[in-house]
């Protein structure tokens, strides 16, 4: 049987704490084992009611004798292996750095490339390549990217960008705003000059 776990009134709040909010799942019945432990309930009944054996109970209250809290949080081994490779990512980012293309063909062309690969999500896709610099904009369906002769963080003249051949102010008047000609602090970009009055 294992021996009796003394607390202080320190030690039992944190351990309640931990049993309840701990973002990992694994360490929540940890700590209930140790605090049932410390109530007198043997091994066997704690093992049945958590789900683990009890050579498990007896390995969590090893732990906490001798290091203490740091003896419970030990050992978190992260779940599954991620899907997404770093080989996977290093394709992608290849693939998203040649040519602007929406996030479907990104992870076509990493399949076709690694066949043997395990199925990703294109959410995990996306994450990766925002970690890498490339940021996904969903309503262009294609990665941000300076465009070629573009000075960085401002856009080039509007001759240059693709599909603007004409700047604002060579658009005519639309109907309704002759009345903001007269206005003193009315702005070039709504009355166009030559336009009828």
């Amino acid at each position: 049987m294992c021996p009796h776990i003394e607390f202080t009134d320190v030690e039992r709040l944190t351990l309640e704490e931990l049993s309840r909010h701990h973002p990992f799942g694994d360490f929540r019945p940890r700590a209930l084992g140790v605090l049932a432990l410390s109530q007198g309930h043997r091994p066997r009944l704690i093992a049945d009611i958590l789900g683990v054996t009890s050579q498990t109970v007896y390995n969590w209250a090893k732990a906490w004798r001798t290091r203490g809290l740091m003896g419970l949080l030990n050992g978190h081994q992260g779940g599954r292996p991620a899907q997404l490779t770093v080989t996977l990512l290093d394709t992608a980012e290849a693939v998203a750095r040649s040519e602007p293309c929406p996030l479907k063909d990104i992870a076509r062309r990493v399949k076709e490339a690694h066949p043997d690969a395990p199925p990703f999500s294109l959410d995990r896709l996306a994450v990766g390549l925002k970690a890498r610099g490339l940021s996904w904009k969903r309503t262009r369906l294609s990665l941000k990217k300076t465009l070629p002769g573009a000075i960085r963080g401002r856009s080039p003249e509007p001759d240059q960008r693709p599909g603007r051949g004409t700047c604002r102010q060579d658009r005519p008047v639309l109907p309704g705003r002759e009345r903001f000609r007269e206005h003193p602090e009315c702005p070039a970009v709504l009355v166009a000059e030559g336009s009828p009055a």
